[in-house]
């Protein structure tokens, strides 16, 4: 009777003849020598059978992987732990660098206009730009961070706009907006240019009436300067009726202070905010707002908000610059701008700031015309400051 062998070297089994107990055999494959196992029962020691496992049976099965195949395996699946490994470690930079972008939004609206502003500007979308804002020349910034309301800068004027609109009424009957010089012309020029001739022609009666003529003819020195005084004071009363800027080309500032009758208080605060400065509310509103006969209440909301910003021609090592960005919104009737960004200036370390917006300024007032040279003793007609006579 034959017994069953198994190679421990190359794992063949082969058929071994059982009457050479204890003998040894080469293994017909590999040449390997093995000792027949004996078949007496009584003679093999006795031990506690293995429990039972769930492995391919390698006695008889005679095709087993060889070491090479196990290696191979082995590489592969290094190869594939590697893999994912290094594809996990790319993950989790690419999600540090992109954390920033991807943290929650803030729930204020005033925020989010600005933050998407900040955007807009990293990406050079000038769409996006142009629909989040009226500024003409934006700053070119690289990069943004910690965008933050300043809620003490909040201002919400409320009113009615009849008060404006009636205004608006008059200004329209009255005058034309010339957007070349943005000031309003007379509609009837000859009107202002009668009551200027008119205005002349008094000043010159009352210039004869007063004998100015003839003091200015008589040689006298202090007729000389009397006459010199009364043509002054003509100049003067000319420069403030009919030759006033507010009646032959007057601005919208002009027309708003010298409302009649004069505008309420909230009223005024909208009117000469757009007076100081009209083109950013004419792409505010798409159209002047002197053209806005509304007549019901309205709601202007000023806000601001500032953010750590990198420029875009600086260098990597510079350290970001604060941008302060001031929004509005216009609310009336059936207009509503939303939040716009109106403005966006960078606060240096410094510097002072200059929340407030600067009125336009005041028309200069006429000057009178100088007074010729006094010789020393020249004595003035009047005056308690005047000097006394050099003997």
């Amino acid at each position: 009777m034959s017994v069953r062998v198994r190679c421990n070297k190359c794992r063949t089994a082969f058929m071994a003849a059982d009457d050479r107990p204890g003998n040894i055999v080469p293994c017909p494959k590999c040449g390997a020598r093995h000792k027949i196992p004996t078949t007496d029962v009584s003679e093999a020691p006795r031990v506690a059978p293995a429990p039972p496992v769930e492995v391919e049976d390698e006695v008889t099965s005679v095709f087993r992987p060889s070491g090479e195949s196990r290696a191979r395996s082995t590489w592969r699946r290094n190869r594939v732990l590697l893999g994912l490994l290094l594809l996990i470690t790319a993950a989790a930079s690419v999600a540090l660098v992109a954390w920033p972008r991807f943290k929650p939004r803030s729930n204020d609206p005033v925020e989010r206009v600005a933050e998407d502003y900040l955007e807009a500007l990293t990406k050079d979308d000038s769409e996006a730009q142009r629909r989040l804002s009226v500024v003409e020349e934006p700053p070119a910034i690289r990069s943004y961070q910690q965008v933050s309301r300043d809620k003490t800068k909040n201002q919400t004027t409320k009113g009615s706009f009849a008060p404006i609109a009636a205004l608006h009424k008059k200004i329209d009957a009255d005058f034309a907006y010339d957007s070349a010089i943005g000031r309003f012309t007379p509609r009837h020029p000859l009107g202002a240019a009668g009551e200027t001739l008119d205005a002349l022609h008094k000043a010159k009666e009352d210039a004869e009436k007063s004998g100015v003529y003839d003091k200015m003819a008589s040689g006298d020195p202090d007729d000389i300067f009397d006459a010199a005084e009364s043509f002054g004071k003509v100049f003067s009363s000319l420069a403030e009726g009919a030759l006033a800027p507010k009646k032959v080309l007057p601005t919208y500032k002009m027309l708003v202070e010298d409302a009649k009758p004069p505008l309420p208080a909230a009223e005024a605060a909208l009117a000469l905010d757009v007076a100081r400065d009209p083109k950013t509310w004419d792409a505010l509103l798409k159209r002047p707002f002197f053209t806005l006969k509304a007549d019901g209440p309205f709601v202007y909301d000023r806000a601001q908000v500032d953010a750590l910003v990198t420029d875009k021609l600086g260098s990597l090592g510079d350290p970001p610059t604060r941008l302060r960005l001031n929004l509005v919104r216009f609310r009336l009737e059936g207009i509503n701008t939303a939040w716009r960004v109106t403005r966006a200036r960078r606060v240096l370390p410094g510097v002072p700031d200059d929340d407030a917006e600067q009125p336009a300024p005041e028309p200069e007032e006429p000057r009178q015309p100088p007074s010729p040279p006094r010789s020393p003793g020249d004595v003035p007609s009047s005056g308690a400051d005047a000097p006394a006579p050099v003997p």
